[in-house]
Order: structure tokens, then sequence, then C-alpha cells
């Protein structure tokens, strides 16, 4: 299996790197290369390492997270903190891959349960506020969080509760 970039996504690498004034390196070509075949999802910088080496490239996670950085600076790439995210890492995506999501997730902040919904309405909803609260920079993901009705269930009444009280 050849893991070479085609030449149509080595063009667009290059395009976007003399767009913003910048030598393409070896670096910079990989990361971009990594962030456009995963254009539609947001990565940590240990994923672009993990799939750089994958493809037989050596390269230091220092050196991921200098390019994502001066890309972010160039406006090229977002960086953008997950909630959900337990290790709390910035994930990286193209800025043109952000778009309003198709759909959002609804988890569970007691036991991380999810349930994604699709709604174009939503989704259009969503972006409209955005824009009118000054994020128009596009919308990356959308997630709710939500007590799903088992927790809830599970926890204690605060009626249960006597007055003056403090639970537990």
């Amino acid at each position: 299996m050849d893991n070479a970039p085609s030449a149509s996504a080595e063009t667009l690498v290059f395009t976007q790197l003399r767009k913003l004034g910048l030598r393409p390196t070896s670096a910079r070509v990989c990361v971009l290369q990594v962030l456009n075949e995963h254009a539609q999802e947001s990565l940590p910088a240990e994923r672009i390492f993990l799939a750089l080496i994958a493809m037989g490239i050596s390269v230091s996670l220092g050196t991921i997270y200098r390019v994502l950085s001066e890309l972010e600076q160039r406006g090229l790439v977002h960086k953008e903190w997950h909630a959900l995210d337990a290790a709390g890492k910035s994930h990286y995506v193209l800025a043109a891959s952000r778009q309003a999501p198709a759909s959002c997730l609804m988890v569970c902040p007691s036991c991380g349960r999810s349930h994604s919904v699709t709604d174009k309405s939503l989704a259009d909803a969503l972006q409209r506020h955005a824009r009118t609260g000054g994020f128009d920079q596009g919308l990356a993901s959308a997630v709710i969080s939500i007590v799903c009705n088992q927790c809830a269930s599970a926890a204690p009444s605060p009626a249960a509760q006597t007055p003056g009280t403090a639970p537990g």
C-alpha cells in the first residue's frame, strides 16, 4: 500500500503555504497533509504525530506543536478544546473546514451517556445564534450537557431532604 500523497493533495498543501508566504518545509507539508486527509474532524497533535509515524515520516512531537502553532497564528488552523476530552488536549482543524455541524451531541455529565441529534434546522439556528453573539468563525461542534433520565431518577430528590440540613 502506497502512503504517498496524491499530486492534487500536494498541490493543495503547497498552495495553502504559498498563500501564507510560508516556505513549504517537510514538517509543514506533512502536518497539512494529515489535516487535509482528516478535514472534517479535529485532531490532537499526538494523533497527527502518530499518523506521520505510520507513514514512515520521522518527526518529533515538539515539531508538530511548533508547526501547528505557526499555522494557527497565520489563520490556516484553528485550535479547539473539547469538553469531553478527559486529557484536556487541544485539537486542531483546518480553518476552511469549520462548518456548522450537521448534528449536536447531548451528553450526560454524570454517566457519560450520549445521544446524537441530527437536525438541519437546529444546526442552522445554532449558526445564526453564534453569529449574533459574535462567534462568526464557524461552529465546530455543539455539545449539550444534560443529565439523563436514569441519572436524574437516581439522584436524591431535594424535597426529600429535611429543611436546614446539608445533603450527604
